[in-house]
């Protein structure tokens, strides 16, 4: 993606570039002497909501940046159709609860409550005169 798509895909999630805390650090990993002196690993977090993404893929911390920024985007897409999923799932189980039972299962369950009725009657004490 190149930095123009990004920023677009950034604007169109409404992620303004202040809400975004950037951080580097020293990598870890593969590069040599060049990971131990430069700080190349990029965390991103967006405050709003509180996702962070740390990459340390390459040496280069400008290609970082713009992996931590695409990462970025997919985490909050990702937890945005989550909680899409979420709503529809809560909105369904209400629908759910709320429709009303078909004819033959309300005589049924009527029909097994008289029967749990009588057999509570006859455990009735029996008096002794």
């Amino acid at each position: 993606m190149a930095d123009s798509d990004i920023a677009k895909e950034m604007k169109q999630f409404g992620i303004r570039e202040p809400d975004v805390e950037e951080t580097f650090a020293r990598s870890s990993g593969p590069g040599g002497q060049h990971v131990n002196k430069v700080s190349t690993a990029v965390t991103l977090r967006h405050l709003p909501t509180g996702i962070s993404v740390t990459v340390q893929d390459s040496r280069s911390q400008a290609v970082n940046r713009k992996l931590a920024r695409e990462r970025l985007l997919d985490a909050i897409e990702n937890a945005r159709e989550e909680q899409r999923m979420a709503e529809v799932a809560k909105r369904e189980k209400e629908r759910r609860r709320k429709s009303p039972r078909p004819a033959a299962l309300k005589r049924r369950i009527l029909e097994s409550k008289r029967r749990r009725a009588e057999l509570k009657k006859q455990r009735t004490k029996i008096k002794l005169d």
